[in-house]
């Protein structure tokens, strides 16, 4: 069994002269109608004046119930 040779030590100086010009792509893939609604969801929650119940707590626990 052969041990893994350590990956290179550079300065940050090497690295930026080694850069290869990659940029990040800053696309987003494409995705389906439910999954973009989701996100949207998730960013821009529903108003506070939308009747939610509140969580019942279970049996046994003693607790002030959650709002």
């Amino acid at each position: 069994m052969t041990a893994v040779p350590p990956p290179p030590r550079k300065t940050l100086l090497e690295w930026i002269d080694t850069d290869d010009g990659d940029t990040p792509d800053s696309t987003l893939p494409d995705c389906s109608k439910a999954v973009r609604s989701l996100h949207t969801l998730a960013a821009f929650p529903p108003a506070a004046s939308d009747p939610f119940e509140p969580l019942a707590s279970p049996a046994g626990l003693a607790l002030a119930p959650l709002g």
